[in-house]
């Protein structure tokens, strides 16, 4: 949400002034990031960046204010009348990297088509506030972004040269919602989408995503990692039910001595940490990933080596897990405050640890999050504001079965957010591909030498659906996806 995930908040954030986390980024960064990495060299001047001026509020014609929204565009492959590219900007940062490289960029190449990259507001350069404030954050939301990718194509349908262009959008993770969405609300404007490991369901308590992670474990581990999983923490559990325990727990890892870690959110924080290490692999690894940590983390002997990137204090001197220092930092992210707010407001997911199917904890309640909802935007952000966030969404949006045609839905069998997005047809025109052993938008790359052929055939379809969809296929191929 890579990307949007409150699990990696815990584990891959860069906080200051006290309380430290390894920072892997959001999940929409990520992505971005990888790709880049995949990239030997590349032109930049082919890549213009580019700014509208978008209403703050889209649907209230009395809010004359504005604020500046930056996008990417290139055009450097285009032919008249070829199709236009959107890759649809989530939970951080614009990269112009999705115009440089991945399936998007796959597609432009091979239809001579023009490329754009938006940016969500709140995110990036494309801020309204400069403050993020309860009320200034009211006008953040998918919708909002909605109409303004709509106006963004408005305006580029409006020139002369665009105007019998097929429109194509794309995105990955939340990104990957908004692209199916746009499908949804805007058919007149978009003629196809892909829509890649999309949450498109809204859930208040997302217990499954803890269960793919114990699947995945089980499935690509060695024979006897869940069970190792397992025991380390029943024996956390353990430690924490008597003052010697937790001062044991202290010693063993590290924690600082002032740490109360008798308070249950300070507890609770220590077991999502714990858990989030296991379900960052599953995400975005692969079976040898999976297989690889638990050969290298765990021996007879329990466990070999403690995980680097957790949360330190300030001279990284020792362990620290403060709640309510969290909250403090959280509010110096930007990004990071907005995308709770999102969840908060609009989506939930929380990942909690109320499955019994699962090795990990039941110490993640749901409580957890809702707690972090008031503290952080204010009392009327409780469950029952929460809840009403969800119902709305699915409403709007249509939860599994969105009323969409020409729109892919791919899912990665390994991806815990699988289990929110569409796994099957919707019909003969929105169909759901699974590929069993990706994790999170694996597909929006480009084919590497090293991916599974299963992979790659994945990628080629997605490609031949858009190319029909958009009438730039090749037809004497018909037979293959048959």
């Amino acid at each position: 949400m890579l990307f949007l995930c409150l699990a990696f908040v815990l584990n891959y954030l860069l906080f200051t002034n006290g309380l430290s986390f390894h920072s892997f980024g959001n999940e929409f960064e990520y992505i971005a990031r990888e790709m880049n990495e995949s990239l030997d060299t590349f032109d930049s001047s082919a890549v213009k960046t580019s700014w509208i001026r978008q209403p703050l509020n889209h649907f209230d014609s009395n809010d004359k204010r504005t604020w500046k929204m930056r996008y990417f565009q290139r055009h450097d492959m285009w032919k008249p009348k070829k199709p236009i590219y959107l890759f649809l900007g989530g939970e951080g940062p614009a990269s112009p990297v999705f115009l440089k490289t991945g399936i998007m960029y796959d597609l432009a190449k091979e239809t001579n088509g023009a490329m754009f990259a938006s940016e969500h507001r709140y995110y990036g350069k494309s801020k309204p506030f400069d403050n993020f404030t309860t009320e200034n954050l009211k006008f953040l939301s998918a919708r909002q972004a909605l109409a303004d990718s709509a106006r963004l194509l408005k305006l580029v349908k409006s020139m002369p040269k665009f105007r019998s262009s097929k429109v194509v959008v794309v995105g990955g993770s939340y990104s990957g919602n908004l692209a199916a969405w746009m499908k949804l609300l805007y058919p007149e404007l978009v003629d196809a989408a892909i829509a890649s490991s999309a949450p498109v369901l809204a859930k208040k308590d997302f217990y499954e995503y803890l269960e793919t992670v114990s699947d995945d474990f089980e499935q690509y581990g060695t024979a006897d990692c869940w069970d190792k999983i397992a025991e380390m923490f029943s024996r956390y559990e353990e430690l924490f039910q008597s003052d010697t325990g937790i001062e044991t727990l202290k010693m063993e890892e590290n924690i600082c001595t002032n740490c109360d870690m008798s308070k249950s959110e300070n507890k609770e924080l220590f077991f999502m940490e714990k858990a989030s290490e296991f379900m960052y692999r599953a995400q975005y690894g692969n079976p040898n990933v999976i297989k690889d940590y638990c050969e290298s983390n765990f021996t007879s002997n329990f466990r070999k080596v403690r995980e680097p990137n957790l949360i330190f204090n300030e001279k990284n001197e020792c362990y620290y897990y403060d709640y309510d220092e969290m909250i403090v930092s959280i509010r110096r992210i930007d990004w990071l405050t907005a995308w709770i707010y999102q969840t908060c407001t609009e989506f939930s997911y929380f990942q909690t640890g109320s499955s019994d199917n699962q090795p990990f904890t039941k110490n993640i309640p749901i409580e957890f999050y809702y707690r972090m909802c008031t503290k952080l935007f204010g009392a009327e952000f409780d469950e029952d504001r929460v809840e009403r966030g969800v119902k709305d969404s699915n409403a709007l949006y249509g939860g599994l079965k969105p009323n969409v045609t020409h729109v892919v839905f791919v899912n990665g069998g390994m991806d815990p957010w699988s289990k929110l997005s569409v796994l099957e047809d919707i019909s003969y025109d929105a169909p759901a591909k699974m590929i069993s052993q990706a994790s999170h938008c694996r597909d929006l790359f480009s084919d590497r030498e090293s991916d599974p052929e299963e992979l790659k055939d994945a990628r080629a379809y997605i490609r031949y659906l858009i190319k029909n969809w958009i009438g730039e296929g090749d037809y004497k191929n018909n037979t293959i996806w048959l």
